[in-house]
């Protein structure tokens, strides 16, 4: 009986695993603003996509130049909007090969004000990842 209720556990644990990866771009993006907006940029850093032919100097000075702007503008952004209260996935396009998306989503902020935005999604690994790329 013991065996049977560890194995019903552990049956569990991994069915609550593999349903909260982040299997869409929409939810990945989702994951990744809240990452942001709970200013856990390191986090939310880990989501942006960089090409895997960059060298990994050049990797590691883009991430701190995105992360010092991140800290500095956004941050102050959100706080003069009055954070974040909510971020809705309005719609996700996702391209025929399955590589590549469109997410269009909704934050609606402490003041009250709502912004609707628009953002690349590349999938690499079987993982969504922010497209900053032009």
């Amino acid at each position: 009986m013991k065996k049977l209720i560890t194995l019903s556990f552990l049956v569990v644990a991994v069915l609550s695993f593999i349903s909260c990866s982040p299997s869409s771009p929409g939810k990945a993006l989702k994951g990744y603003l809240n990452d942001l907006a709970d200013e856990d940029y390191e986090s939310f850093i880990e989501g942006v996509y960089f090409p895997e032919d960059m060298d990994e100097q050049r990797k590691k000075k883009d991430e701190a130049q995105l992360l010092a702007i991140i800290k500095e503008k956004g941050a102050k952004e959100y706080e003069k909007k009055g954070g974040v209260k909510s971020i809705e996935i309005l719609s996700e396009t996702i391209s025929e090969d399955g590589k590549s998306a469109v997410v269009e989503y909704k934050q609606t902020f402490g003041n009250g004000e709502e912004e609707k935005q628009s953002q690349k999604m590349i999938k690499k690994d079987d993982k969504w990842f922010i497209d900053m790329r032009k």
